[in-house]
């Protein structure tokens, strides 16, 4: 069975406490995965030698700089072909430069929260879920250059927005979620199979060749 490493933040998080998520997050998971959970980054320095195949972010470090060896980590761990997915405010990551490229965009606001309509994009690998609607924050982004796969979008004030997106790096892979602003999120069933088909995508559990490849 392959080892998925899920990271958060308990103590201070700024918006999103990792408390119930984490919880959500293993039951979701185990099935596939041997699972670990921390709020200790420096796990992260290891999850080369320790085997893991996936890394699920959920840390909520927008207030503060990335530690740049955690950084370095994440950076080889994907490069050698570890699977990364962030959600929500996971991607706050994006604070290292090196990781806004590696997960191919950045936040950088949002209006509130409000109920979004859901919807996957039809070239991803998430086609097959149906669209549903959550009461979630409407993150916003830039992208940064890098190229993605489009996976999900949500619309809000008439307008369509990227909620989700995937790309490669080296032999690994990243996919980014939108969705996961408070643990009723984590109770829809078409998104807890979006994160557990995200994650098998992100580990290698499903033949590459299923999926396009990247594009702009």
């Amino acid at each position: 069975m392959k080892k998925a490493l899920i990271v958060g933040t308990y103590v201070n998080a700024p918006y999103h406490p990792f408390q119930q998520v984490d919880e959500a997050l293993a039951e979701l998971l185990a099935p596939a995965f041997d699972i670990d959970i921390s709020d200790d980054l420096t796990r992260l320095l290891t999850m080369e030698g320790e085997g893991y195949s996936l890394c699920v972010s959920y840390v909520d470090m927008f207030d503060k700089p990335f530690p740049a060896d955690a950084a370095n980590a994440v950076l080889s761990f994907v490069r050698q072909g570890g699977g990364l997915l962030c959600l929500h405010n996971g991607i706050s990551l994006q604070t290292d430069h090196r990781l806004f490229h590696l997960i191919g965009g950045k936040f950088t606001g949002h209006p509130p929260q409000t109920d979004l309509a859901f919807s996957p994009c039809p070239d991803g690998f998430l086609h097959e879920i149906a669209p549903f609607t959550l009461s979630e924050e409407p993150y916003q982004f830039e992208m940064s250059g890098d190229e993605v796969i489009p996976l999900l979008a949500y619309r809000y004030m008439d307008t369509d927005y990227p909620a989700g997106w995937c790309r490669t790096e080296g032999k690994g892979r990243v996919v980014f979620l939108t969705p996961g602003h408070s643990i009723a999120s984590f109770r829809c069933e078409a998104y807890l199979a979006m994160i557990r088909k995200s994650a098998e995508w992100a580990a290698m559990m499903t033949d590459k060749q299923d999926f396009p490849k990247n594009r702009r």
